[in-house]
């Protein structure tokens, strides 16, 4: 079962499309590249590679982040339509016929044809060929379905060929694409709610989808580019702290006036977003760019960045260079801590004092030769968990008590362990500028 509809819709659209667009392949009419058997229709900002070994196996334009709005539906190119991959291969008991749900954008699901039923409208429809195994497609002769039991597949009379398997909620999802050129796709699934979490194929591209309690918030590829391996992460959904009745943190009128920054910026917002997403569990919220979350107020002055001093002097804020990590607005919350994957060295436990751990990464987000610092770690642990490593929870000896929990993450140059504290000030690296 899915966790929720909502949960459904952003994990069906795993790989980002926008509502009115998706991926889908041309009757191959003697245009395009030759090499390439895989053709767009429509214009989108999302293009399958299947024979670009330079390229991500999932081409996407932009800067990196995909707001919820883009999701309707993981499309794949087949006879000149785009099935849902997450839709599933569905089998109607009463009709006796397979239904392959189309992705939004491809023509059958924007229209109804004449004489058409609305659902046949938005799915392909496979209907039984007497006393055979064989299902065909009234309208569409390249395509056949071989039901082998607990495996479909559907054949293209170009060659490719699709795989399907029956899963616990009952419907057959695809986990492998042979395309005519020789090259494979894979798709593996968590058993719990069927959810995507990885794509790869037979060029050593892959895809790896990141959930926060079944609710996707990312995903990265992996690519060789000119003998050079290539990551990126693109972000799903749109910061929670720029929606209207979401988390606010402090406003322009409750900076000092001698603050060098004086105003909350929606990129820093942004910002404070991802490395709450990156560090903490799903209600975390960070504190990175200078401001502290509006339910410290009675704790702390909203604006903890950098002051100018009387005599023109900076004076260094605690949160200059360095960020808080919290379990919810008003710090009085648990939340899972996490670190990125990547690292090569770390601390074998917490330091006696602040409860301390660092890990090392030859590569960090943007940048190269990094070590992270998390002070106040409680109920250390190592255990992976997709992209990240959970470490433990906030607020670990260090903090301030039992109402105030949160953990306090730096950034160092260069593979430093913990520095001295004289030190610190000169190694640290600002945390809106790593990812």
């Amino acid at each position: 079962m899915w966790p929720s509809w909502v949960g459904r819709a952003l994990v069906i659209g795993a790989a980002v499309w926008l509502s009115s667009y998706s991926l889908y392949s041309v009757t191959a009419a003697g245009h395009g590249n030759v090499a390439c058997t895989i053709h767009q229709a429509i214009q989108t900002r999302y293009r399958w590679n299947t024979d670009e070994r330079n390229l991500p196996l999932l081409e996407m334009d932009g800067d990196g982040s995909l707001v919820e709005g883009e999701v309707s539906g993981f499309g794949y190119p087949i006879d000149g339509l785009s099935f849902q991959i997450l839709g599933g291969l569905r089998y109607d008991d009463e009709r006796k016929v397979y239904e392959l749900p189309l992705a939004a954008g491809s023509e059958r699901a924007v229209a109804v044809s004449e004489g058409s039923e609305a659902s046949d409208a938005a799915s392909i429809v496979f209907e039984r060929e007497e006393r055979t195994s064989i299902y065909k497609v009234s309208d569409r002769p390249n395509l056949e379905l071989l039901d082998n039991d607990s495996m479909k597949t559907i054949r293209t009379k170009s060659g490719a060929r699709y795989h399907f398997v029956r899963y616990p909620d009952g419907r057959f999802y695809c986990v492998l694409i042979k395309e005519a050129n020789g090259v494979g796709i894979n798709f593996v699934y968590l058993a719990q709610g069927c959810l995507l979490h990885a794509v790869s194929d037979s060029l050593g591209r892959s895809i790896t989808l990141n959930y926060s309690s079944a609710r996707l918030v990312s995903l990265t590829e992996t690519w060789m580019e000119k003998d050079e391996g290539r990551t990126k992460t693109w972000s799903v959904g749109e910061p929670e702290l720029l929606k209207e009745d979401a988390v606010k943190y402090s406003h322009s009128k409750n900076v000092p006036g001698n603050a060098l920054t004086l105003k909350y910026t929606e990129e820093m917002a942004s910002s404070d977003y991802l490395l709450a997403r990156t560090f903490g569990g799903r209600d975390a919220v960070a504190a990175g760019n200078g401001f502290e979350p509006a339910g410290l107020v009675g704790a702390y002055p909203f604006y903890r960045g950098d002051p100018l001093g009387d005599d023109g002097a900076i004076r260094r804020g605690h949160l200059s260079w360095s960020m808080h990590l919290y379990g919810s607005v008003d710090g009085s919350k648990d939340s899972p801590l996490y670190v990125p994957g990547g690292f090569t060295v770390h601390s074998a436990q917490p330091s006696p004092t602040d409860a301390v751990l660092t890990f090392y990464y030859p590569k960090l987000g943007k940048l190269i030769d990094v070590t992270i610092a998390v002070f106040h770690v409680a109920e250390f642990e190592m255990i992976p968990e997709g992209e990240r490593v959970r470490i433990g929870k906030i607020g670990g000896p260090g903090g301030a008590g039992p109402a105030y929990k949160h953990s306090h993450i730096e950034f160092y140059r260069g593979n430093c362990g913990l520095p001295k504290l004289e030190e610190r000030s000169r190694l640290r690296i600002d945390p809106s500028k790593v990812f």
